[in-house]
């Protein structure tokens, strides 16, 4: 992790021409993300094999996600073949919330938002992608970044709902944390080690009420390190035990 160099990439984003090379539709943290990992420019947006892939160089492909990743299933599947590629899913940590006021273009205080993501937050997504976890050209980083969204309302009301608020921009301000799952123990990092030391496993439950994680989100994460060979697990009457896999 490079801070100096994310806020340089940061800088080059938001400086962009409209008509510079990949910058069409592209928001602003796709944009950083993708100076970050690449700043040659000329390394953006290659045609390869029927797609565009964000960054591709000596290294292979690095795909830049900043949404649902069910749409790269057909990507993954055609690149992997070919080469190496590393999947970027950003989280944000911490969000500050500034409003605009559409009339006079004056931009509200900002307020913090009382979600702060984490790491955890990216198994929600990575389970779409889960039938390649266990490839081993596959990498996935998670950076977690903290950033101003900025907002404003449309004033229309329906009934006695709030104004309509529209999400403008996504601005990040600082790289905070990255993640790398690149090795199976890397998937399995989150389970308590004692859990993953029980000879007779453990169930959801226990390692959600270990982590105080809601059951559905632990589920998740440890479908995760199912998929990538980090666990096992096994039929235990009504549910299931899981098991640190031998590597």
């Amino acid at each position: 992790m490079d801070s100096l160099k994310f806020s340089a990439a940061v800088s080059r984003a938001l400086l962009r021409k409209p008509d510079g090379i990949g910058m069409l539709g592209e928001k602003s943290l796709h944009s950083a993300l993708k100076y970050y990992y690449e700043p040659d420019e000329t390394k953006h947006e290659i045609a390869f094999e029927g797609f565009f892939a964000d960054i591709m160089n000596e290294d292979g492909i690095t795909e830049i996600q900043t949404g649902s990743l069910f749409s790269l299933n057909r990507k993954l599947e055609t690149f992997l073949e070919k080469c190496p590629v590393t999947v970027v899913h950003p989280i944000v940590g911490e969000r500050r919330l500034i409003y605009m006021d559409t009339e006079t273009g004056e931009l509200k205080k900002p307020r913090l938002s009382p979600k702060r993501g984490r790491v955890e937050d990216a198994f929600r997504g990575l389970i779409h992608i889960r039938r390649f976890l266990s490839h081993p050209g596959l990498m996935i980083v998670v950076p977690i970044v903290d950033a101003d969204e900025y907002r404003y309302k449309t004033g229309e009301r329906k009934r006695r709902r709030a104004p309509n608020v529209v999400k403008y921009e996504l601005v990040p301000r600082e790289l905070k944390e990255e993640w790398v799952f690149a090795a199976k123990d890397d998937w399995s990092r989150f389970v308590p080690p004692g859990l993953l030391e029980k000879p007779d496993g453990f169930t959801v439950k226990e390692c959600a009420l270990a982590l105080s994680r809601p059951e559905d989100e632990t589920r998740l994460m440890l479908g995760c390190a199912l998929a990538a060979g980090a666990l096992r697990r096994e039929r235990d009457g009504r549910a299931f035990a899981y098991f640190k896999e031998e590597t």
